[in-house]
This record gives structure tokens, sequence and C-alpha cells, in this order.
């Protein structure tokens, strides 16, 4: 009977209570709307420069500002040395190319429509716990955490990524789960899995895993359901391929790649990271033209391989060193900066627990956790081998708050059912 209670009939619409879902979604956009027009300004005046929000007197994220400026101007796709800047893809150039022609080039305009895409994404939330779980509970709980989580609230202030990077993962895997049931959500799904990759190049062999959770998972395996799934891919990623070898006769999709990873075999984690990071990159800048040749992204990648061939331990020991740091920034400069840092690492780890949880009653009620699992130790892996920053995994949060929701949800149910047995 407990097994019945606990889904919803499928002909229920899916959003079946209202105000809640609006009250959440009105608090996650008042909530960035505070941070980005009350806090932030004071605390980047006071604080930009220690915590490398600021660098060179702008803001450290300033390649997609100055990038998205000058294609505004007519000056094409450059940055400040007036050359084309191959690291930077255009899914976010063009968010703020969009911002700056139609709407102006102030910082508090990209603010207010990232806090929007923000509220989009908490929607989307909702929508995909409640698709995946049919827990009204539960799809209430995942968006309510995501529209309080502290460090999505306060990466909306910035132009960086992030908040559009999680929005367009979140819509992938609304999409690429509905592509399991019906073939013609696969073309969609690879679209946006494009889209996603147009944004970091991170997902850009994705579709190997895709096609590998496909064969396993969607039973019977339809080969026209993949064809489907990579051909919308296709269409995205292509076009940036020509663009590049028309200009430097050379097929490669960004550069970038090659730096993290050489940068991921020699850092050292022992001192402050940000401030290493700083250096590497720096010295990087200042031995080889980058991000502008290929050739020289290619020199830092085969110098990698060779680190790694070199002291494979020493590698082994930094990958390590990345499984914990992609959770928290250790600073433990100050006690209070150390308790920070601990207070942040205790939270992510709860989470991470309760998301397990959630994932084994998940599995033990029949539910498909493959997709959930598959993109996301794909972007877990791969930044531990390469690079990690705990700013990387703030676009698995949406999936980590859907997960410790159901675990969280189903716990007090159990407890409460526990209260109601009469001993005798």
């Amino acid at each position: 009977m407990a097994a019945q209670a606990d889904v919803i009939p499928k002909d229920e619409k899916p959003f079946p209570v209202r105000w809640p879902l609006v009250v959440i979604m009105g608090l996650a956009f008042g909530l960035r709307l505070v941070y980005c027009l009350a806090i932030f300004p004071p605390v980047l005046q006071q604080r930009g420069v220690e915590l490398g929000w600021v660098a060179d007197g702008r803001l450290a994220a300033d390649p997609y500002d100055r990038i998205a400026q000058n294609v505004v101007a007519g000056r094409g796709y450059i940055d400040d040395t007036g050359r084309t800047n191959y690291e930077r893809l255009p899914l976010y150039v063009s968010f703020l190319v969009l911002i700056y022609k139609f709407w102006g080039f102030e910082l508090w305009k990209v603010q207010v429509l990232q806090s929007a895409l923000d509220t989009i994404t908490c929607f989307l939330i909702y929508f995909l716990s409640w698709k995946v779980f049919r827990r009204k509970p539960v799809a209430l709980l995942a968006a309510s955490c995501y529209a309080v989580y502290f460090k999505m609230i306060a990466v909306v202030a910035k132009p960086t990524t992030e908040t559009l990077y999680t929005l367009a993962l979140t819509a992938f895997l609304a999409l690429w789960i509905a592509s399991f049931q019906k073939n013609r959500w696969a073309f969609p799904a690879g679209i946006s899995l494009g889209l996603l990759t147009l944004c970091k190049p991170i997902t850009l062999i994705f579709p190997l895993v895709a096609a590998g959770v496909y064969y396993l998972k969607g039973k019977p395996f339809r080969l026209k359901k993949l064809v489907l799934f990579l051909s919308g891919f296709m269409i995205c990623v292509l076009p940036l391929f020509v663009r590049n070898y028309i200009r430097e006769t050379r097929v490669f999709f960004s550069t970038g790649g090659g730096k993290m990873l050489y940068m991921g075999t020699v850092i050292d984690y022992s001192g402050n990271f940000r401030k290493e990071e700083q250096r590497l990159i720096k010295d990087i800048k200042a031995k080889y033209a980058f991000p502008y040749r290929v050739e020289d992204d290619n020199a830092l990648r085969n110098l990698a391989v060779r680190n790694i061939v070199r002291d494979p331990w020493g590698y082994l020991r930094r990958v390590a060193t990345r499984i914990y740091l992609f959770w928290t920034y250790p600073d433990y400069s100050t006690p209070m900066m150390a308790l920070k840092s601990l207070l942040v690492l205790g939270f992510n780890l709860l989470l991470l627990l309760l998301a397990f949880w959630g994932i084994l009653l998940a599995r033990k009620r029949g539910l498909s956790v493959a997709p959930f699992l598959g993109i996301f130790l794909y972007i877990y892996l791969a930044h531990a081998l390469i690079y990690a920053y705990s700013r990387y995994s703030l676009p698995l949060f949406p999936m980590i708050f859907m997960f410790s929701s159901y675990g969280i949800v189903r716990l007090w149910e159990m407890g409460r059912a526990k209260s109601r047995v009469k001993p005798g």
C-alpha cells in the first residue's frame, strides 16, 4: 500500500499546487535582486581584489564582457588585444550581446536578467522533480532549496557562465529524460546539449556517454533516437568547428583544454589556491600566445601529458585533492575563513549523503536514475581529472537538491509511520 501511495496518478496536472510555486519563484527572484543591488556593490568595492572578483581594475570575468562589447560595436569576436579569443565560447557572449544591444551596457541589467534566468531554473527543478518522483512535497522542497541556496544567489551578480550554464544543464536533463519515453524529444535534447557545450566545452564528448545510457536504459534500443540526438548536437557544435577551421586552418572546438590540463598537473595545492592559480595563469600568458593560438594550447596539452607520465603519483595526488576541492574553496587564512570553508564542505557533504540516499530509494521504486548519474559523474570526474574549482560544482546542485529532497521527504514519512505504530 505504501508504494501505491507514493505515486501520483499520471493523468494529474503537472502543477496541482500553484501558489506555493509562485511564492518560491518570487522568493528566488527577490533574493537575487536584493543581493545584486544592495549587498554585492559594497562587497565588490571593499573586498573585490582580495576575493579575486576584480583583476586589473575590472571584474575578473572581463573577457566575456569585452568580447560582447566589441561584437556590439561591430569590431568582431575579439577581446582587448584585438585578437579572436578562442577560449570564450559564444553562448554566454551572445547572451551579453543581446543585453548590450537592446538594453545597454550597465552591470545591473545583466544581474537582473541573470536573476530571471536562475528563477526559471528554479521552476525547471520543480517541474523535473515532479516528473521524476510524482511527489508534490519533493518538487516544492527541491525548488525551495534552490531558491535560497546562497551560492546560486551570489553567482548571478557576476557576468560569468554559471547561471546560464545551470539553466541549460537543467533544461537538457528535462529533454533528455523525456526522450527515453518518446523519440520526438531526442532531437531537442541533442540541441540542448549542443547549446550547453557552446557555453562550456566540458560536455563536448558527452554524446559518447549519452549513447551508452541510451543503449543500456533505452529499452528497446532505438537507433533512430540516437541519430536524432546526435543530429541535434552536431547542428549546434559544427558551425564553431567550421569557423575555427576557416580562420586557423585547423580542426578544433576551442582553446583552454590544454591550459587547464597543464595547470592541473603542476599546481601546488599546499599554499593559497587563488594566488597559485593566478601565478600559473600569468606564467602561461607570459610564455604562450594563449588563448589566441591553438598550437600553444596543444603544446600545453602535450606538456601536461609528459608531466603525468613522468610523475603519475603526483598527478593522482592532485586528482584526489580536486575530488575534495570541487565542493569547497579551502581558505584557512584566518579562523573565520577556515570555519566558513568547513561549514560549506560539511553542508555539501550532507547534501550529497542525502542525495545518495534518495538515489537508492528511487532505484528501489524502479525509477531510472541513469541519466542523472551519467551527466553528474561525467562532469565531476572530468573536472577531477583535469582541473577543479568549487564554482564548477554549482550546475550540479539542481540534481543534488532533487534527490536530497526526495531522501528528506521519505525519511520524514518513515519517521511519521514509525511514530504511528502503537506498541503491543
